[in-house]
């Protein structure tokens, strides 16, 4: 019995298919070296905080606020160690590969979180400024201003990340609007004119927590239109 052993015939189809493909392929871009992201992320901020505490103004106290009482230096100087570190962490989150500097970033930006507190805790117990003042109005308007410069490198975060392929969105946009707003509260804190310990933590050292509460959201949907996240 005679095996029918010829050839499968090639019309040109298979190659025709293949080059339909490749047609229909995106270009792939590389993605920037992380430090040159993160450094243009700070840079957009130190923009945005350069021209809000031109509109707002600064206080005349300014050194005298942060550098004459200690536990002020150590309140922001922990945001801003917690502010740079998380958005480090969070432009790393947009990489896949990078779990080692994500790790790294996150407990720079929990030390931050730990010297802030600790701020907070020399000022009450050193009773270096008086608890009350103001209201609930001045509250809001300090964190206003925390969010609004806060998110505009939580949006470069989201654009880059967009770029890239997002491995775990929701924590990358948790860590985004904490570290933004973290940032942003230091404009906050240039230009406001209140000295007593209750707004300084409702309305300055809280500004992470808000920025969670009320950035995550618009910034993992907005990442969700713009990106490979499903």
């Amino acid at each position: 019995m005679n095996e029918d052993r010829s050839e499968p015939v090639d019309d040109g189809r298979s190659e025709d298919l293949i080059r339909e493909l490749a047609r229909e392929l995106e270009p792939v871009q590389p993605l920037p070296p992380l430090r040159f992201v993160v450094g243009g992320l700070l840079g957009l901020w130190a923009l945005v905080a350069a021209v809000g505490v031109a509109v707002l103004g600064s206080r005349p106290d300014l050194a005298q606020a942060w550098l004459g009482r200690g536990g002020v230096a150590f309140v922001f100087g922990g945001l801003g160690l917690a502010g740079v570190a998380g958005l480090a962490a969070s432009v790393a989150l947009g990489v896949p590969g990078r779990e080692r500097l994500v790790r790294l970033a996150l407990l720079a930006a929990g030390v931050g979180m730990v010297l802030a507190a600790g701020g907070g805790s020399l000022l009450f117990l050193e009773s270096a400024m008086p608890w009350n003042g103001g209201g609930f109005r001045a509250d809001l308007d300090c964190l206003a201003v925390a969010l609004v410069v806060g998110i505009f490198p939580g949006l470069g975060v989201v654009a880059f990340a967009g770029r890239a392929a997002a491995f775990r969105p929701v924590v990358l946009v948790v860590a985004a609007a904490a570290s933004a707003a973290a940032l942003g509260t230091i404009v906050a804190q240039a230009s406001c004119p209140m000295v007593n310990l209750r707004h300084l933590l409702m309305g300055h050292a809280l500004a992470p927590a808000v920025g969670v509460l009320v950035l995550s959201v618009p910034l993992l949907v907005a990442l969700r239109r713009i990106g490979r996240v499903g």
